[in-house]
């Protein structure tokens, strides 16, 4: 990151402190509108955001995904991070246009995904939005500290073996629950960083332990049917599943134009994460693999320290997917952003019911499949592209310049729309169908 990148994360963390006993320094853009001078995410900060909340889960889910699809699922994998990061810069493509024919919307907007289904598809989808949002968020934010849980309980067994699993998710979610008062992702930059390099650190550990594990070649082959294929697929759709935050991030930006580098960089470095974990991991463990990778490795220091850095990662990845979800709901009920007292009250009963939720359902890879084929693949691979050729097509405003998408476009954004919809209709099949076929996990608090 340039010095540049880290002075303006300064700034903007200084003056955030500031705000109430020190005037800001401003300065008038083109159109008059008032800006913070040196506030917000650089390119680099956004691209770590992004990254650093998608990668743990995809990271540990996607060897088992494999088992299911068999080497066909590499491929599939890269094409859905393709898709996924087309889909992300039409995203921002979409804000682009917003704030040109509007210059009211330079300003930071809790609720900038639904303001995009607002004018490109109208009240309806307006409101839609963020109810996808939320759910699809706070499925993510369960799964993540039910993981995290999980890999804590490993790592302290030895040390205090009568806390339970039920327990230790109860301790992890009251620990991040301060964490959980930044107000926008401008104020927690740093949890872009703290996630990604921790999740670097853990898959080389896990990807060196893999090599440790490795034994004599056994070519693995063969699909296992249409349900168990696309419960895969709804996982691997889950693990390039960060659409629903690009908008906060990219609102939360000093150049939102430089949206689409962020999301290049970030797309690059979590397929150079994704692939040698999710291709060692089928590769090495075969059948047996554990639905949680980290759950297949050999007990080892290796083992140990990389859990250890997964789960700071699966904590700090946390605190950025469940910040959109608060402001969605700060937004629902018109909480001030100087109010604090509220603003927390809000929180603190978003946490109370991701406790619930996790205390009664104490797993996650129905989950993952789940929320993949519905929320996820609405509204990282459908609206998406749907929004930007709905945008595209309306007539131009007063003083606006008429644009034409060419035509090879046009037919990426059809395929891509086409395929969330059947792939994610399926995967919602499979996964209920798992749900329903399966013995359910007893609630914590039913023990």
């Amino acid at each position: 990151m340039s010095k540049k990148s880290n002075l303006e994360a300064a700034m903007s963390s200084g003056t955030s402190k500031a705000s109430e006993s020190t005037p800001l320094i401003t300065k008038p853009n083109v159109d008059g509108e008032e800006i913070q001078k040196g506030s917000g995410l650089s390119v680099n900060q956004a691209a770590l955001l992004v990254a650093g909340e998608m990668a743990g889960s995809g990271v540990l889910a996607l060897p088992r995904a494999l088992v299911k699809t068999g080497w066909i699922g590499v491929p599939i994998i890269i094409l859905m991070a393709a898709m996924a990061a087309f889909s992300g810069r039409r995203l921002g493509d979409c804000w682009s246009i917003i704030e040109g024919r509007d210059p009211e919307m330079r300003s930071r907007k809790r609720n900038p995904y639904a303001i995009i289904a607002d004018q490109a598809l109208g009240k309806t989808w307006s409101a839609a939005v963020p109810l996808a949002i939320i759910v699809s968020l706070f499925g993510a934010a369960v799964v993540y500290l039910l993981l995290a849980a999980q890999i804590i309980e490993a790592v302290v067994l030895p040390l205090v073996p009568t806390v339970t699993f039920c327990l230790w998710y109860l301790i992890v979610a009251g620990a991040m629950t301060p964490l959980m008062l930044f107000a926008t992702p401008k104020d927690f930059s740093f949890m872009g960083v703290i996630a990604f390099i921790s999740t670097i650190v853990a898959c080389v550990l896990y990807f060196i332990q893999m090599m440790n594990d490795i034994k004599p070649f056994v070519f693995r082959w063969g699909i296992h049917g249409f349900q168990d294929f696309f419960l895969a697929f709804g996982t691997i759709m889950f693990a390039f599943g960060g659409a629903s935050t690009f908008p906060t991030i990219q609102n939360d930006m000093v150049d939102k134009s430089k949206f689409g580098k962020s999301i290049h960089y970030s797309f690059l470095a979590i397929l150079a994460l994704y692939l040698p974990i999710a291709i060692g991991g089928y590769a090495v463990y075969g059948e047996s693999v554990a639905p949680n990778i980290s759950g297949s490795l050999t007990a080892t220091p290796l083992t140990l320290v990389g859990n250890i850095f997964m789960a700071v990662h699966l904590l700090a990845a946390f605190i950025i997917i469940i910040n959109p979800v608060c402001q969605e709901m700060e937004e629902l009920y018109n909480i001030p952003r100087d109010s604090l007292g509220y603003r927390t009250l809000v929180r603190v009963s978003i946490m109370a019911a991701i406790m619930f939720i996790g205390e009664s359902v104490p797993r996650f890879y129905t989950i993952l499949a789940l929320v993949g084929g519905t929320t996820v693949a609405l509204l990282t691979f459908i609206l998406p592209s749907y929004c930007y050729l709905n945008l595209t097509s309306q007539p131009p405003r007063q003083g606006e310049a008429a644009s034409e998408t060419p035509g090879w476009m046009k037919l990426i954004c059809w395929e891509i729309i086409v395929m969330g919809v059947v792939g994610g209709a399926a995967a919602t099949f499979s996964a209920v169908s798992a749900i329903f076929s399966t013995a359910q996990a007893t609630p914590c608090y039913m023990k």
